[in-house]
């Protein structure tokens, strides 16, 4: 593809440049950009409602006839041709490449499409390379105008590839709205939204098509100028032709070397977080450096060296950058706008840039070319600017993608998630007799054992209300006047039915008791009682349970159970309890805090969190090893009445750690949370394509130092694919985790007193 665009641009350039003088190569531009701009109008529409899939070999084909037409007419007026073919290669053939690259953007996710766009962009550099061999042996041998026909077969092979690119099964169109619906969700548009409506109202796509607008108009100003160079030089068609091809043949060679040398290392080397944008931001700065240099020394050689330069870093660090910043673009959106903002902005750019030089026509020769070089300066400065602002941009895009995709996670079944089947499947040949499998139970099981605690202290409260609170040593001694002695003494009775009696029929209590009822919530068969009243007067006794929360000294249970109890103290002295409780050395301790600060920020949105603080927090969390990291457990496991969690659901909660979810818990703290959440459960999802967006997204997100301590365990939970586990490893897995579950089922089992 790239190679016929390079042998194009050969033929164009000589036919016209020998047919007219190099002044009226402006007008030629402002008239292509203008009849692009209206191609492109109406090619955006197509790309509304056809795939590009179907409609770039379309207009493969179509530009390979157009090809063989205007070698029909050049044997019978040359003028005429040369600007037909210019008018073709300017308007279509940019239409051709904008849609390569929208059939590749919406082949990978904006992750998959980081590691595999340098390589692709290689590849078309060395299409170039090839492209300009064929314009040069060609023009050597037998001229300009026999080179169209061998353009036009190779238009025709293009198209045929494109197709069979193309996935089985891939929709032609949409019938009914004529945009691109989700397949997963049955989202889509029901009615045709224009690409210049979708530019009006998004921002960045505004700011991708003026980066494109200001890069163009530079390239036209410096493109001027050595093409004046060398039509003075060279005055003879067949030689400009031989030109124009060895220097598009160099120009290409070099891209090809940064390409593959320098632009993905690039990508993947420097912080993620702004590497694309900072790879868009090249290209404006070399012309701006290199305009100051070539202008005391101008001359062909200087001229085609950093127009070579230029168009190099146009083809390898622009094109990669500009392509990432519009693969976290929603599809309906991204196929509506690529093409205006591909080629329309483009020969905007031609437009202007072609009025401007000519309006430096009128100058002498001797000032207008410096003139022009310093307007390039000039206007990369501002391009420079916009290419800073891009990082910011680009992290919505991606949260917008992630939010797009919501449906199809909500709608997704526990197929749709991470699990793995070769387990079952590789066991149905294994002999399983010698296991016990009275002890393979899973997590729900555990967790069931501690709703059934909740469940029972139910019951015994409801039982306590029938029997009315009699029985043996239900209330406490008459002779006791005092109320507040009399409310201790049946506090520290040891009788669970006479504290429940006690805590039921006095709500709320009085904070004064707090430091008798604290101690309660160990005793598994008074917690719940306990819990429910002292986070009613928890605004009251804030300070006594946050002493009791961060004292290393006190009991686990009661310290693991004290921050739910935090949630609805409005005091900063409760925030920064549970603040310090993230890095206590007990992990469910650490958990349990964590939950109760979002909550406690769901329900009071100005508490104020230092996100440096987080961060360090996360960083600490992570120093384990995967092992320990693995291993977390917790006693106290959320029953099926408890407020959900703000990242977990329950169709994630036994296929996740609770390591990953205490993480990313702590992270909503700072972080948009429904982004998040969404960018959790795509790392648990069998789409490689949202996996793939979520893991751009983190990586846009997390700071450098944050994202480096976190990234193993974030990209370790890939997905597995059934059979890449041995029978062994099966074996060994399962006989591994009767040893852990026997483990927890003995801890659970000394907690509820069944031993």
């Amino acid at each position: 593809m790239i190679a016929q665009q390079v042998a194009n641009k050969a033929a164009r350039d000589a036919l016209f440049l020998s047919q007219f003088a190099v002044d009226q190569l402006p007008p030629m531009l402002m008239s292509a950009a203008i009849f692009s701009i209206v191609i492109v109008y109406f090619a955006s529409r197509a790309m509304i409602r056809w795939s590009p899939g179907i409609l770039t070999p379309a207009l493969f084909l179509l530009s390979a006839l157009l090809v063989t037409i205007e070698f029909g007419i050049a044997g019978q007026n040359p003028k005429l041709a040369a600007v037909l073919l210019y008018l073709h290669v300017a308007s279509i053939g940019s239409i051709l490449i904008s849609g390569f690259w929208s059939v590749v953007n919406e082949r990978f996710d904006p992750r998959t499409a980081k590691r595999r766009i340098g390589r692709i962009a290689g590849g078309a550099t060395l299409g170039g390379l090839l492209g300009g061999l064929l314009a040069e042996r060609m023009g050597a041998t037998l001229g300009v105008l026999p080179t169209l026909p061998v353009l036009a077969v190779i238009q025709i092979a293009c198209a045929v590839l494109l197709l069979a690119m193309r996935p089985k099964g891939a929709p032609y169109l949409n019938p009914v709205s004529g945009i691109q619906s989700d397949e997963r969700t049955g989202a889509g548009e029901k009615k045709k939204t224009s690409g210049l409506a979708i530019l009006m109202r998004v921002a960045y796509i505004r700011n991708l098509g003026l980066l494109v607008l200001l890069g163009n108009i530079a390239a036209t100003l410096i493109d001027y100028v050595f093409k004046a160079q060398a039509a003075a030089t060279l005055t003879d068609g067949d030689d400009l032709m031989r030109f124009f091809a060895v220097f598009y043949t160099l120009v290409s060679l070099v891209t090809f070397a940064v390409q593959t040398g320098f632009t993905r290392r690039f990508l993947e080397g420097v912080d993620p977080s702004r590497s694309v944008a900072m790879a868009v931001a090249v290209r404006p700065g070399f012309v701006i450096l290199g305009a100051l240099t070539v202008i005391p020394f101008l001359s062909l050689a200087t001229a085609a060296v950093f127009r070579g330069l230029e168009a190099v870093l146009q083809s390898s660090f622009f094109r990669s950058g500009y392509e990432l910043l519009f693969a976290p673009i929603i599809p309906e959106k991204k196929r509506a706008t690529k093409p205006i903002v591909d080629v329309g902005f483009d020969r905007m750019g031609d437009a202007i840039g072609g009025g401007i030089v000519r309006l430096m026509l009128f100058l002498p020769v001797g000032i207008s070319h410096p003139v022009m070089l310093l307007g390039a300066a000039l206007v990369s400065v501002v391009a420079g600017f916009v290419a800073t602002t891009m990082n910011r941009g680009r992290a919505v895009a991606l949260e917008k993608s992630l939010l797009s995709q919501k449906g199809a996670l909500d709608g997704a079944g526990p197929d749709g998630f991470r699990s793995d089947p070769s387990i079952m499947q590789t066991l149905s040949g294994v002999d399983l007799s010698g296991v016990d499998m009275s002890l393979t139970m899973n997590t729900s099981s555990l967790a069931g054992l501690a709703r059934d605690a909740d469940e029972a202290e139910s019951a015994r409260e409801k039982t306590d209300d029938s029997t009315g609170g009699s029985g043996a040593g239900s209330s406490a001694p008459s002779d006791i006047r005092d109320p507040l002695i009399a409310a201790i003494v049946e506090l520290r009775s040891g009788n669970a039915k006479r504290i429940r009696t006690y805590i039921r029929t006095n709500r709320p209590l009085d904070p004064h008791l707090a430091a008798h009822v604290i101690p309660l919530l160990a005793w598994d068969e008074v917690s719940l009682s306990a819990g429910r009243a002292l986070a009613e007067i928890a605004p009251a006794i804030t300070g006594q349970l946050v002493d009791r929360l961060l004292d290393p000294k006190e009991e686990f249970a009661i310290r693991r159970r004290i921050p739910r109890l935090l949630t609805g103290s409005p005091h900063e002295h409760a925030v920064q309890g549970l603040l310090g409780a993230l890095s206590d050395k007990r992990f469910e301790v650490r958990f349990q805090s964590g939950r109760a600060l979002v909550r406690m920020k769901q329900k009071q949105p100005e508490v104020r969190i230092d996100r440096r603080r987080v961060f360090d927090i996360v960083i600490a969390e992570a120093k384990v090893d995967r092992r320990v990291w693995e291993s977390h457990r917790l006693l106290d496991t959320p029953s099926d009445n408890e407020e959900d969690s703000p990242i977990v659901d329950k169709v994630l909660r036994e296929r996740t750690n609770r390591s990953m979810e205490h993480v990313f818990t702590i992270l909503s703290l700072v972080l948009p949370r429904e982004p998040l959440r969404i960018a959790f459960r795509g790392l648990y999802t069998s789409d490689r394509n949202l996996r793939g967006t979520a893991l751009e997204y983190l990586e846009s997100v997390l700071p450098e130092d944050v994202r480096l301590i976190l990234w193993p365990f974030l990209e370790g939970d890939a997905p597995r694919h059934a059979g890449e586990k041995s029978r062994d490893e099966i074996m060994k897995e399962l006989l591994e985790s009767n040893q852990s579950i026997e483990i927890n089922l003995n801890e659970l089992r000394k907690k509820h007193g069944m031993e």
